[in-house]
C-alpha cells in the first residue's frame, strides 16, 4: 500500500535529513545484473526419485518474533518501525567508500541467532536471482531457495520461491515463517520470461543467454499461456491471503520500479527498511543504498557505458532503457483473446484487494492499463479497449486534479534549475515563481505580490518541515506532493520524491533535454504512477523555459524578469549555460583558449599509471605547442604548479594535468572562471585506482580515452595515435569549438606529434636521473617508468642488452629447508621473453633440460636490474625477501587464491584475492583483476600452453582451437568423476548424477558427502573418505571395478572412454578455471562443470554443461535429456571448443603462432618490453 505524509503519518523533520553532494559509496557483495527478461526459476524434478531432495540440509534454528513498537498509516500495507537515535547509531556499516564512487566487495555471511527468515516470493520471471543478490548485499547475510539448492537450509534471512506456481514450494519449516518480501512483474512481460528460460533449458543453453524465437514463442503460447495467466492471479491470491491480516509482514516490490534508473534506488530503500524490521538483520545505512543497488542491479550497464563510444549512447548519464543480458528477438505477440483475459484477471485482482493494498492497486492498475494498449495496438478497436478491458479512461492532465507541488528548498541550496523544470512542467508557459515567505498563511509571492497559494500549481519555500506544510495545505487540496533535493528517511514516503542535485547537471542542449524527461519520467512514476500524465508539450514548455533562463543569464542580465520569473538572485543557478557560436575566433597560444568571446579550458584528469603524460602532451600539442605543463597539485587549495611556481588557472594556459578524478568538484570549482570546461581522461583496466567511475565518461564535456590507445612503438605508431585521438576530440567537444575550429587541420597535427617526440627525447635524456628529477616543459621525470608505469611504453626509450631468466617458488611444503622450485612459468616464460637468456625444454621419457637460474641467496648476486624472475604462484623461495631481486618479476599464480593461509607472508591466515607483490617492477599473471600490474589470465589457458610445449607429438593446441581436430570418447561409460579433496557441493552433485547412471570414480572422492573429514592442522586440503564395504550405492564404482587407470596417465586419457566428465573447481573465484574442463575436452568427453563465469567467455556454452548450484535441477535435466537422444549429445559433442576467434588473442596467444600473439604483447607491454624480442625500458 502507499504510504504518505500526512496527519496519520510519524514523520520526523525535514531539517534533519543528509544533504548530499559527491558522497561515493559501497556495497558488500560480488555486483550481477539484472535481465530485462527476469529470472528464471529452477525446473521441478522429472524422473528421478531424490531430485526433489537435491542440496536439502537443515539446521535446528529457532526463528524469533520481535515486539517492536509500529505506526501504520491509513490504508496502508507497510508498516513503519520507530527506531531510537541509539538504534540507528548501531546500524551495521558495511560500506567503504571508494575514490572512483564504486563499490567494495565482500562476501554474505550466515546470520547469527537470534534472527529471522522471510520469503521473496516471485512469480517466475520476475528478477528473483536479482532480488536474491540484492538482499544479500543490503544485510551481508545469507539468503537461500525453496530447493536449499546452497546448501545453508534455514541459515538464511529469505527464502527464495516462487509457490504456489508449479515452479517453487514452501519450506518444509514453513509454519516458522511470517514474513514477505513479494516481486511482481506485468505477466505481459513475466510470462514471455518464464518461457524463454524454458526454450534455454530444452536447447542445453546457459541461463540468461538466448531469448526463444518469435515462432516458438507463438506455439508454446497458444498451449500454455492461459494457464500461465491463471497462475499469475493465484500467485498474488495467495500472498494476499496469506499475510490478510499481517499487512505489516509483507511487502509488495514492483519489478519495474526497482530495475528503473530513477526509481530503482527507492524501491531499494524500501525494501532495506522493510528487511531491517527482521529480528537479527541490520541492513546497510540508508545512504549506502543507492549505490548498492546501481551495483547489484545496473552493473551491466555501466560496463556497458564505460566502454560504449558511441555519442548518442554517451549523452546519458543513466541510461532510461534497463540492459538486458539475453540476445534475440523481444517481440512477443499476444493474441486479443489472451490480452482481454490478462485484462480481466487484473481487474478481478483490483476489484478483490484494490482496498486493503493501495500499492498493489496502483501495480496491478498499470499493468492493465498497459495491457490495454497492447489490445488496442493489435486489434485497432479503441471502444473495446476502453469497455471490455476495464474502461480504461484517458489519464487526466495533473492541472486538472486538484493538486499541489511543493519544493522544499533548503536556503543553503540552489533550486533554480528544479525549480524552472517544475514550473515548466506545470505551469502555463508565462508562469512567474510562486515562493513561500510563511507557511502558516496560504500566501505566496509572486512578481512582488501576496497571492493566494491557489494561484499556481507549484510553490518554492525553504521551509523544511513539511509534516507543517502538509497540514497547513491538505485542506485545500486533495494531494499534496513534495519535491526537495536531499536525501533522507522521508524520501520513501510516495508523496516526497528526493532529487539528487548531481542528476541537474547538464552542458548543452540534449544534456538540458535530459534533464526534463528524466525528472518528468519520475513524477509520472513516483506521483501519478501514469505514464500519459505530462504531455510532449508540456516537456517542450519546460525545456524552452530552461533555454530562456540560460539566456538570461549567459547574457549578464541580473534582476528583473531573471529574478522574478525565474527566481536566480545570482551567485549560482544554472550548472552550465547554452551558447551560441557564430564566426569564430581563435586566440593565440599564450592567452585562455577562446572562440567567439568565449573561454574554454581542459583538464587532463587522469589516474595514476594510465598513459597520462603521453595523453596530456598531446593535448598542449593540439592547443599550445609550445607551452610548458602545468600540473594541479592534490592539496586542499588544489595548487597549480608551471616551471615550480604557482600560477592561476586563468593565468593563459589551456591545459591542465592533474591526478584528481573528482570530475564534478573541478568543475564546481572552476566553472566561474571559463565559459566552459572539458575534461580529457585517461582510464585502465578495471582497477578502481587506474579508472574513473564510468558513468562521468557519458557528459558531453567528458572525453575517456582507454590506456592502450595511448600506446606505440615506432614513428608511424606514434602518427596514429595523435590522428586516433583528434578524431576522438572532434567528435566529442565539436559541439563546443563549433565547425570553424579544425581539430584535424594538418599543421595541429603536426605540433602533436612534435610535442610527442620531443617528450620521448626528454625521457631517454633523463632515464638515468632519479625519479625526484623533472622536465618543467614535458612533465616526464627521471626512471619515468619506476613511478607512471607503462605510459611511455612504446615510445623510444633507452634500451639495454636483454638479461637472464632467474624462477622460484611452487613448494607447497612452506616450513621446510629445502626448496624445489617449480619450472612451470619457464615454459611460459620462454615464449614470452624469447630474448633472454635461461631456457627449459622436456621431451616425454627425456630429462628436463633447463638453463634458468634458480634463485637462492648464492645466485642473488648474479642478477641485475636487465633480469626478470619468475616466481611461481607467490610461494617461498630461499630468499626471504623477493625486493632484493634486483630486476622485475613475473608471477606466475595458477591457483584461484594468491598465498595459502598458512604463508609466512600472510598475516591474516586467509586464502588471499588480488594479491599484488610489492614493488614497481613486480607483475602478475593469473586469476586476478586486470591492473597496471597484473593481467587476468585463467590457469587453464597457462596449462594448456605447457601441454604443448611438453607434449609436442600429441598435438595438444590444435585438439582445442581447431574444431575440425576436436577429440571424441568412445561412448563406453556414462561419467567419470576424479578428485580426491572433499567439497561438498561436489560430492552432492556426484551423488545425484548417479541417480541417471552408473558413475565412476578416480581417486578418494566417491560422492560420500555426509562424512566430512576433519581439517588437517597444515591447512592441506581435506581428503575425502570412500565408502566403506557395502555402502556404497550400487551405481557408484571405482575405477578399479571399471577400467584400469594405471595404464592411463593423465586425466584427459582416462575420460577418453566416459561421454561426461564431472569436473567441478574447488571455488568459484572470480577468473580462476583450472585445467579440469581441459582435461575433459582433451579426452573428447563432455565436462559438467562448475566455477567461475568466466568460463562462458573462453568455452563455448554449447560445448559443456554447466552445473550451476543455484539451479541445479536444470543441469541434471539437461543431462537426462542428453542420454536419451543420442543426435543431441552428438550434436553438443560436435560443437566448437573455444567460444570464439577473439578468445583466442585475449587467453591463448603465447606466442605469434597463434593469432598475432596479441596476449604476449600485452604482458610485454604491462613490463615495460617493446615488440616481440626487444629489450626492456625500465
Amino acid at each position: 500500500m502507499r504510504r504518505f505524509l500526512g496527519a496519520a503519518a510519524l514523520f520526523t523533520s525535514f531539517g534533519a535529513l543528509l544533504i548530499v553532494s559527491s558522497l561515493r559509496y559501497a556495497t558488500v557483495i560480488e555486483p550481477h545484473t539484472a535481465d530485462d527478461e527476469g529470472d528464471p526459476p529452477p525446473e521441478p524434478p522429472m524422473t528421478f526419485s531424490d531430485a526433489r531432495d537435491f542440496f536439502i540440509h537443515h539446521n535446528n534454528i529457532t526463528t524469533y518474533r520481535k515486539n517492536t513498537a509500529v505506526a501504520t498509516t491509513q490504508a496502508t500495507g507497510e508498516r513503519r518501525q520507530l527506531r531510537s537515535a541509539s538504534s540507528t547509531q548501531q546500524r551495521r556499516r558495511l560500506s567503504n567508500a571508494l575514490p572512483d564512487g564504486g563499490c567494495e566487495i565482500t562476501w554474505p555471511k550466515a546470520p547469527q541467532k537470534p534472527y529471522e527468515t522471510a520469503y521473496a516470493a516471485s512469480y517466475p520471471g520476475c528478477g528473483a536471482r536479482m532480488t536474491w543478490n540484492l538482499v544479500e548485499a543490503l544485510t551481508g547475510l545469507w539468503t537461500g531457495d525453496d530447493w536449499d539448492s546452497n546448501n545453508r537450509g534455514k541459515r538464511v534471512v529469505t527464502i527464495k520461491t516462487h509457490f504456489p506456481h508449479d515452479a517453487g514450494r514452501l519450506v518444509p519449516w514453513d509454519d516458522e515463517i511470517h514474513r514477505a518480501l513479494v516481486i511482481i512483474r506485468n505477466p505481459m512481460h513475466a510470462i514471455p520470461s518464464f518461457f524463454n528460460h524454458i526454450y534455454e533449458m530444452k536447447n542445453h543453453l546457459p541461463v540468461h543467454s538466448q531469448r526463444a524465437p518469435v515462432d516458438a514463442w507463438i506455439e508454446w503460447r497458444d498451449r500454455l499461456a492461459a494457464i500461465q495467466i491463471s497462475r499469475f492471479e493465484k500467485f498474488v491470491d495467495y500472498w494476499m491471503e496469506r499475510f490478510l491480516q499481517l499487512n505489516d509482514n509483507r511487502i509488495f516490490v514492483s519489478y519495474e520500479r526497482l530495475t528503473d534508473d530513477d526509481m530503482g534506488a527507492e524501491e531499494a530503500i524500501r525494501m532495506t527498511r522493510f528487511l531491517g524490521q527482521s529480528e537479527g538483520v541490520t541492513p546497510i545505512d540508508i545512504e549506502s543504498v543507492p549505490c548498492v543497488w546501481k551495483s547489484v542491479v545496473k552493473y551491466k550497464e555501466s560496463l556497458k557505458a564505460s566502454n560504449n563510444n558511441q555519442q548518442q549512447q554517451r549523452r546519458r548519464l543513466d541510461p532510461l532503457h534497463h540492459d538486458s543480458q539475453r540476445s534475440g528477438p523481444t517481440e512477443r505477440p499476444y493474441t486479443p483473446e489472451l490480452l482481454s483475459s490478462m485484462s480481466d484477471m487484473l481487474l478481478r485482482l483490483i476489484g478483490k484487494w484494490g482496498d486493503n493494498h493501495l500499492r498493489l492497486r496502483k501495480m496491478l492498475e498499470g499493468y492493465q492499463k498497459d495491457v490495454a494498449a497492447a489490445y488496442l495496438a493489435t486489434t485497432g478497436d479503441n471502444d473495446a479497449a476502453m469497455t471490455s478491458l476495464g474502461g480504461v479512461v484517458p489519464a487526466q492532465q495533473p492541472k486538472q486534479k486538484n493538486f499541489h507541488v511543493i519544493l522544499a528548498c533548503p536556503p543553503e541550496m540552489d533550486c533554480t534549475i528544479l525549480s524552472n523544470v517544475l514550473v515548466g512542467l506545470f505551469e502555463p508557459p508565462d508562469a512567474y515563481m510562486s515562493f513561500m515567505e510563511d507557511s502558516s498563511q496560504l500566501q505566496v509571492r509572486q512578481r512582488g505580490s501576496l497571492v493566494s497559494i491557489e494561484s499556481s500549481v507549484v510553490t518554492l519555500t525553504h521551509d523544511m518541515n513539511l509534516l507543517a506544510l502538509y497540514k497547513t495545505m491538505k485542506p485545500k487540496f486533495d494531494e499534496v506532493y513534495f519535491v526537495a533535493p536531499v536525501k533522507g528517511e522521508a524520501c520513501e514516503y510516495d508523496n516526497v520524491m528526493c532529487v539528487d542535485n548531481e542528476a541537474l547537471v547538464y552542458s548543452n542542449s540534449d544534456g538540458m533535454e535530459d534533464v526534463v524527461t528524466k525528472i518528468a519520467k519520475r513524477l509520472r512514476v513516483h506521483f501519478f504512477e501514469d505514464p500519459t500524465i505530462l504531455s510532449e508539450a508540456q516537456l517542450g514548455v519546460a525545456l524552452k523555459r530552461l533555454v530562456e533562463m540560460e539566456s538570461l543569464r549567459a547574457g549578464g542580465k541580473q534582476g528583473g524578469l531573471l529574478e522574478e520569473k525565474f527566481g536566480f538572485r545570482g551567485g549560482g543557478g544554472a550548472n552550465n549555460v547554452v551558447k551560441t557560436m557564430t564566426a569564430p575566433m581563435l586566440t593565440s597560444d599564450k592567452a585562455p583558449l577562446t572562440i567567439n568571446g568565449k573561454t574554454y579550458h581542459i583538464f587532463q584528469a587522469s589516474p595514476p599509471h594510465t598513459a597520462s603524460t603521453v595523453l596530456n602532451n598531446f593535448l598542449i600539442g593540439m592547443f599550445e605547442p609550445g607551452a610548458e605543463y602545468s600540473f594541479m597539485v592534490y592539496n586542499q587549495e588544489r595548487t597549480i604548479r608551471r616551471h615550480d611556481k604557482d600560477v592561476a588557472i586563468d593565468d593563459g594556459h589551456i591545459v591542465t594535468k592533474t591526478h584528481i578524478t573528482d570530475l564534478m568538484g573541478l568543475y564546481k570549482q572552476h566553472r566561474n572562471a571559463f565559459d566552459e570546461i572539458m575534461f580529457v581522461v585517461a582510464n585502465r583496466g578495471v582497477n578502481p585506482e587506474t579508472r574513473i567511475d564510468s558513468s562521468l565518461c557519458q557528459y558531453n564535456n567528458v572525453l575517456c580515452i582507454e590506456f592502450e590507445e595511448l600506446l606505440y612503438s615506432d614513428e608511424h605508431g606514434r602518427e596514429s595515435v595523435v590522428r586516433a585521438l583528434a578524431e576522438k576530440l572532434k567528435d566529442r567537444f565539436g559541439y563546443f569549438f563549433g565547425t570553424h575550429l579544425d581539430l584535424m587541420d594538418s599543421n595541429r597535427l603536426k605540433n602533436a606529434v612534435i610535442r610527442l617526440q620531443q617528450m620521448d627525447q626528454a625521457t631517454i635524456s633523463m632515464a638515468d636521473q632519479p625519479f625526484t628529477v623533472s622536465d618543467n616543459k614535458f612533465g616526464v621525470h627521471g626512471g619515468h617508468r619506476n613511478r607512471d608505469g607503462s605510459e611511455m611504453q612504446g615510445s623510444s626509450a633507452r634500451k639495454t642488452d636483454s638479461g637472464k631468466l632467474f624462477y622460484c617458488g611452487g613448494a607447497p611444503g612452506l616450513n621446510r629447508k629445502e626448496f624445489k622450485y617449480s619450472t612451470f612459468g619457464l615454459f611460459l616464460a620462454n615464449s614470452l621473453f624469447p630474448e633472454y637468456e635461461g631456457k627449459v625444454e622436456y621431451q616425454p621419457g627425456q630429462p628436463l633440460i633447463n638453463t634458468a637460474i634458480p634463485l637462492t641467496d648464492d645466485t642473488l648476486n648474479q642478477a641485475t636490474s636487465n633480469d626478470i624472475l619468475i616466481m611461481h604462484s607467490h610461494q617461498k623461495c630461499e630468499i626471504f625477501s623477493l625486493e632484493a631481486f634486483p630486476g622485475a618479476q613475473l608471477h606466475v599464480n595458477a591457483e584461484f587464491y594468491d598465498m595459502h593461509p598458512l604463508h609466512l607472508l600472510n598475516p591474516n591466515g586467509e586464502f588471499t584475492q588480488n594479491y599484488l607483490p610489492p614493488g614497481e617492477r613486480s607483475y602478475v599473471i593469473g586469476p586476478h583483476e586486470d591492473t597496471r600490474q597484473s593481467i587476468r589470465i585463467p590457469y587453464c589457458s597457462m596449462k594448456l600452453w605447457y601441454l604443448h610445449k611438453t607434449r609436442p607429438t600429441e598435438a595438444i593446441l590444435p585438439k582445442i582451437i581447431d574444431p575440425s581436430k576436436k577429440p571424441k570418447n568412445t561412448k563406453e561409460h556414462f561419467l567419470l568423476y576424479i578428485n580426491s579433496h572433499y567439497i561438498e557441493y561436489r560430492e552432492r552433485a556426484a551423488r545425484a548424477l548417479s541417480e541417471i547412471g552408473a558413475i565412476h570414480t578416480a581417486g578418494k572422492c566417491q560422492g560420500n558427502w555426509e562424512v566430512r573429514p576433519p581439517p588437517k592442522p597444515d591447512g592441506s586440503p581435506e581428503q575425502c573418505e570412500p565408502y566403506e564395504d557395502g555402502l556404497r550405492p550400487s551405481l557408484i564404482l571405482p575405477v578399479s571395478a571399471s577400467t584400469d587407470r594405471d595404464t592411463q596417465g593423465h586425466n584427459s586419457n582416462l575420460f577418453s572412454k566416459y561421454r561426461f566428465a564431472l569436473v567441478m573447481e574447488n571455488a568459484d573465484a572470480p577468473g580462476y578455471v583450472s585445467e579440469k574442463i581441459l582435461d575433459a575436452f582433451l579426452a573428447g568427453s563432455i565436462p559438467v562443470y562448475y566455477g567461475s563465469r568466466i568460463v562462458f567467455e573462453i568455452f563455448n556454452p554449447k560445448a559443456f554443461v554447466f552445473f550451476d548450484l543455484d539451479t541445479p535441477q536444470q543441469a541434471l535435466n539437461q543431462i537426462q535429456f542428453l542420454e536419451q537422444n543420442p543426435s543431441e549429445y552428438e550434436r553438443m559433442l560436435n560443437e566448437p571448443i573455444i567460444a570464439n576467434e577473439q578468445v583466442l588473442e585475449k587467453y591463448f596467444s603465447w606466442d605469434e603462432t597463434v593469432g598475432t600473439g596479441v596476449l604476449k604483447q600485452r604482458i610485454r607491454q604491462m613490463m615495460g618490453l617493446q615488440g616481440s624480442g626487444a629489450s626492456p625500458q625500465w
